[in-house]
């Protein structure tokens, strides 16, 4: 099983980061709807908002290293018509700018409201001078993007498997080490 991409396939770091991601950002978006039912003041409430913050700091890490793979170790060829091919590149750029501005967006509004941004036991110094009216425009702006990306990631599974019942091709066998 190679580790860099080939023409047909991808490598199994292309393929180890975009799984990882797919369970980070899903953990992250079970745990966001849950986080406001927790008991205010509570020692949970606060591991469970430093838990979400640092998970968003990896995701964002992970985004960028994923980014910095693909431009030096190119994706196999797209499969489809040129219409199929432009939409899943159109989609794979709202999900990468998705998954940059959901994590910018919830590390400026913790910083706005005054808080430091937790990554594991390290606090990011404060960037922003505090601004709560700003801080909950983009609280609405970090919860509308992450609705956003769970419409464009059940689209993104829909064509994997629409690629798979209905053309018949390798897309998603690719992307499950089968190709």
């Amino acid at each position: 099983m190679p580790l860099r991409n080939t023409a047909d396939a991808w490598g199994l770091v292309s393929r180890a980061i975009h799984w990882l991601m797919f369970a980070l950002i899903g953990a992250q978006i079970v745990v966001g709807l849950l986080l406001e039912d927790l008991p205010k003041g509570s020692a949970l409430r606060g591991f469970a908002f430093d838990a979400h913050e640092t998970a968003g700091v990896v995701a964002l890490l992970l985004v960028f290293a994923r980014l910095a793979w693909r431009a030096s170790n190119p994706a196999p060829e797209a499969q489809g018509s040129d219409l199929v091919r432009r939409l899943a590149a159109y989609g794979h750029a709202a999900l990468y700018a998705l998954m940059i501005a959901i994590p910018v967006a919830g590390m400026a509004m913790v910083d706005l409201k005054g808080h430091q941004v937790a990554f594991f036991a390290w606090e990011f110094p404060d960037l922003l001078p505090k601004n709560e009216a700003l801080a909950r425009g983009l609280a609405e702006a970090h919860e509308t993007l992450a609705w956003a990306l769970v419409l464009l990631v059940a689209g993104h599974v829909a064509a994997a498997l629409w690629h798979h019942v209905a053309l018949k091709d390798r897309t998603l066998a690719r992307m499950l080490g089968r190709a």
